[in-house]
């Protein structure tokens, strides 16, 4: 047998692994995390949304341009996807695994808000201490302030998409930051 048999011939197309990617390539699915990560991902996806091309229409003057669609249009700045990086990263690094008490309290404090405003005392019932709730307080106040910052660039750049998610982050991060300080509060006033 020759070995010109066991080669593909010319007009076969490349294995789609082989050819070349043109445009966003689409952020791989990932279940790491929890529910901020979850809108972060989200947020993530949207900023570099996968685009399908539609053939331009057609008139007796010859082609008509497609429409612009979007205020934000072109791609997204590199500082900008990594910053949603970054911020996604710690988000997974903190309901993956929270290794500290005031980490632990964090998430636990995010999972109540997500269900509604718990009533006072859960903390005791977690067997939590003052000082972990003020800790979880002060973290969830620094995710805070960077997730606002992240929202703040988005939507200065016209980023409606990816802000709405990250819109999200910052109000379950503030709400979850009451929450803590709440707690804090009548556990010391008891």
């Amino acid at each position: 047998m020759s070995t010109d048999a066991a080669m593909p011939p010319a007009d076969v197309p490349a294995p789609a692994a082989e050819r070349p990617v043109a445009g966003p390539v689409a952020v791989p699915h990932d279940t790491s995390g929890g529910a901020l990560s979850a809108r972060l991902r989200e947020a993530r996806a949207r900023l570099e949304p996968e685009r399908p091309s539609i053939p331009a229409p057609r008139s007796p003057d010859g082609v008509v341009p497609p429409a612009v669609f979007g205020r934000g249009a072109g791609a997204p700045a590199a500082d900008l996807v990594s910053a949603v990086d970054a911020l996604l990263a710690r988000l997974v690094e903190l309901e993956d695994d929270p290794q500290e008490p005031e980490q632990r309290a964090l998430v636990r404090a995010v999972e109540l808000v997500a269900t509604g405003v718990p009533d006072a005392g859960w903390s005791a019932d977690d067997r939590l201490e003052g000082e972990t709730l003020l800790g979880a307080s002060d973290l969830a106040s620094t995710l805070h302030t960077d997730a606002a910052a992240l929202l703040e660039r988005l939507d200065a750049e016209e980023r409606a998409a990816p802000a709405v998610e990250v819109d999200a982050v910052v109000t379950a991060l503030r709400v979850a930051r009451m929450v803590l300080d709440l707690e804090s509060f009548a556990r010391q006033v008891r």
